[in-house]
């Protein structure tokens, strides 16, 4: 089985939760600082998390309360490449395409049936939990209805598989809906007339280069997804360095390079290849010119870009994008 997560902007999130309940605690809010949005927060350690923020101040439905409060930028990449489709209808696809960018204990199964959309998840690498499952599924809703600002968005029904509660009215009070427990899954029904509603925040040019940066982070080694990651997001700002990275992924420089030699990469490979992926990806978005592109890598000029270009590939970044028109 390999090793699970959750995008560490969830941290935040918790934050939220704690400054909106007046609750003070300074080792959970310590704890909760290791972690944002660039890093990957272990499922075990996001659980306990949870289980603290529940054991001090316990109260129905508040796994959905938590998911109540959240925000594109809790979700990372992910959250801002969904903000930017044309349609909820597009957004579920990319969400389902690229939801390993903020969990991967569960895959999300998205089907149309008898004029519902259903969207379910397995449990094939670990058993549910009733908090997280409520967080989770809380701050989909949330964000379908923000990114929307649409009622018909309201799901029809929601199912979840821990056992029923007492307080099954706060339950759909909550969150606005029907609610039951005991099921084989967790379960989110919406109707197919909300396929077509528009984002009211769509943006196609975003949406492009968003979609070119998840499919940069994904299939990687946790840590080298983190790493690739952090450093994509600082490439605008200059060229990142080994210990300004390190900082960033709240490690000591001394960490991080322990950890890179672990899995045989050197830095400053790993940040050339970095940018050179970045760059095909980037340049077969044709609402780039390669000024932004240039920015987007760290070249404070475009011929510096052409010349480190032609070094990786062979050929200038114009002939290079000519190429994949042709294709």
């Amino acid at each position: 089985m390999q090793d699970t997560y959750v995008t560490g902007g969830l941290a935040g999130l918790l934050q939220t939760y704690l400054d909106q309940q007046n609750i003070y605690d300074p080792g959970l809010s310590l704890a909760l600082t290791k972690f944002s949005a660039d890093s990957r927060m272990p499922t075990t350690i996001w659980r306990e998390l949870l289980g603290k923020v529940e054991s001090i101040q316990p109260q129905p439905a508040m796994g959905l309360k938590i998911g109540r409060l959240s925000r594109p930028h809790h979700f990372g990449v992910l959250g801002y490449l969904v903000m930017h489709c044309s349609t909820l209808g597009d957004a579920l696809a990319r969400f389902q395409q690229y939801q390993v960018l903020v969990h991967n204990f569960s895959k999300v199964e998205v089907q149309i049936k008898d004029g519902k959309v259903i969207m379910s998840w397995d449990t094939e690498q670990e058993a549910s939990k009733q908090l997280s499952d409520e967080v989770f599924l809380s701050c989909f809703i949330t964000f379908i209805e923000l990114i929307t600002q649409d009622n018909r968005v309201t799901p029809i029904a929601l199912h979840f598989m821990h056992p029923a509660q007492a307080e099954i009215g706060e339950y759909e009070k909550v969150i606005g809906c029907p609610v039951s427990f005991d099921h084989e899954r967790v379960t989110l029904e919406m109707s197919t007339d909300a396929i077509n509603i528009p984002i009211h925040t769509s943006d196609p040019h975003l949406l492009s280069l968003l979609a070119s940066k998840a499919d940069a982070l994904k299939g990687q080694d946790d840590f080298l997804t983190n790493l690739q990651q952090v450093l994509s997001d600082s490439l605008s700002q200059g060229i990142p360095t080994l210990d300004s990275t390190a900082r960033q992924l709240k490690l000591s420089a001394r960490t991080l390079h322990r950890r890179l030699e672990q899995r045989q990469v050197n830095f400053k490979q790993f940040l050339r290849q970095t940018r050179e992926r970045l760059a095909k990806l980037y340049l077969n978005d044709p609402n780039l010119n390669l000024n932004e592109i240039s920015f987007l890598l760290g070249y404070s000029e475009q011929s510096s870009f052409a010349r480190a270009f032609k070094l990786w590939i062979g050929v200038s970044p114009t002939a290079f994008r000519k190429t994949k028109k042709g294709k």
